[in-house]
């Protein structure tokens, strides 16, 4: 669901009442945590915010963020809790077991199925069909995603481990993830190991070739720029006669005004800058070359918007706490 970059409605910042009746959601919502750990979840006094969001699909979610990280989401009356909140509390759902190497389908949007659920020396654990479940990594017990089960954990064993499992809504990696503080994915202890003469069916189709959490980040990050249908600019000419800092200031500048002119659209809004750089604006730099602020004037991209904004380009707003968003383009510009 939000494999996508998904669009900023409204952030506001949460009323006690609204605060209140997320406690009561949760804890309906997840009948196994307890005072402390609801308390823990949606605490009395620390910030907290109410995101309106559209995604990518059409989907009006209602996001609920603890500080700068979205911890649960609302949608159809229903509340679902963000792998932030798995890490906080990582018992609070029932959880099934996979491949380390299936990570990469469930970040690209696919479905858990079953041929890739490894049960543990009691078989799976005791799950009710449509009901919440979190899915975690064989070595680790820390959950990669949330979702609805398609069938009870009976239903599962009586099929033979065969078809879908879970219907994935979030993962780790994924949009929602990254609007948060990017915390990579912890490291907890588990006792489950891999079944005696359990070998995964790598060519079945239903896990995923081997990757690695670098590689899968990597090539996510490939495809969310593979998506804007970006194309790099065609015969680029700087001034030799300038020095490397402001030779350097002119490609950022004109991989800017390209990557405005051919990618960036309007339903791509607000975008969070450090996306426009990733994904917008680097792909629109020559393959001999390479954006590098570090090496302009400005040193950082924040001073580099704030001039851009300056000449009246587009408009960068702090739509949460410490992250900034180019909210508008002026397409009417006469650069």
């Amino acid at each position: 669901m939000f494999q996508k970059p998904f669009r900023v409605k409204s952030k506001t910042v949460i009323r006690g009442s609204d605060r209140r009746k997320l406690r009561a959601d949760v804890g309906k919502a997840l009948p196994s945590l307890t005072e402390v750990q609801l308390q823990e979840l949606v605490p009395t006094k620390e910030d907290m915010s109410i995101m309106k969001i559209y995604t990518h699909s059409g989907r009006n979610v209602t996001v609920y963020c603890l500080g700068n990280n979205p911890v649960f989401f609302e949608m159809d009356k229903n509340v679902f809790p963000t792998v932030y909140s798995l890490w906080r509390v990582p018992d609070m759902l029932p959880c099934l077991t996979t491949w380390p190497d299936v990570l990469k389908n469930l970040c690209g949007g696919a479905d858990l199925m079953l041929p890739g659920v490894i049960p543990g020396e009691e078989g799976l654990p005791v799950i009710e069909k449509n009901s919440l479940c979190a899915v975690s990594l064989l070595g680790n017990r820390a959950p990669v995603a949330v979702g609805r089960t398609t069938m009870s954990s009976a239903q599962m064993e009586e099929c033979g481990m065969k078809g879908k499992g879970v219907t994935v809504l979030h993962t780790y990696l994924d949009q929602l993830w990254e609007h948060g503080e990017q915390t990579p994915l912890p490291t907890m202890a588990t006792q489950q190991s891999c079944p005696e003469g359990h070998v995964p069916d790598l060519a079945s189709g239903d896990t995923a070739m081997s990757a690695s959490e670098e590689q899968v980040q990597g090539e996510l990050g490939a495809e969310a720029s593979s998506t804007t249908d970006t194309v790099a600019i065609e015969n680029l000419v700087l001034n030799d006669d300038l020095g490397d800092e402001d030779q350097m200031d002119s490609l950022l500048y004109q991989c800017f005004l390209h990557a405005l002119k051919t990618n960036v659209k309007k339903t791509d809004l607000p975008l969070l800058t450090s996306k426009l750089l990733r994904g917008h604006m680097q792909p629109c730099c020559p393959a001999e070359k390479s954006l590098d602020l570090k090496k302009s004037s400005y040193k950082k991209l924040s001073k580099f918007l704030q001039a851009m904004q300056t000449q009246g380009l587009i408009q960068v707003k702090e739509l949460s706490k410490g992250v900034e968003s180019v909210v508008e383009v002026n397409r009417g510009h006469e650069e």
